[in-house]
């Protein structure tokens, strides 16, 4: 059954002025997915401990049930590479950005060292 917070993530994800198509080489040897990512590779505010910490690394976002959709833990994405706008990335960890409705539902930021 699809619930609102769904709907809100398939329009962000599908709108090509947002998201892009990206592919995704994790380490355990699974072949190269294709994968909606935002490119937040400028750096951000991160909250880490309650506290809006200001980023200076890349970071791009991916949702959690497309990784899944492919048989993909948020695990499996640590040590892997993310090819991002023409730009090959390694993805050295991973945050969950629960959506209201779980972690299932939301976002994974991926944290990405240029490589």
């Amino acid at each position: 059954m699809m619930d609102a917070w769904s709907f809100h993530y398939d329009a962000i994800y599908n709108n090509p002025m947002i998201a892009v198509d990206a592919v995704l080489t994790v380490a355990c040897g699974n072949p190269p997915e294709t994968i909606r990512a935002i490119d937040k590779t400028v750096g951000q505010l991160v909250n880490f401990k309650g506290v809006d910490v200001a980023t200076i690394g890349p970071s791009a976002c991916v949702r959690v049930s497309e990784l899944a959709e492919k048989g993909l833990a948020a695990d499996d994405v640590d040590d892997g590479v993310l090819t991002l706008n023409g730009k090959d990335w390694t993805i050295i960890s991973h945050e969950a950005i629960p959506a209201p409705t779980g972690e299932a539902g939301g976002e994974l930021r991926l944290m990405l060292s240029e490589k």
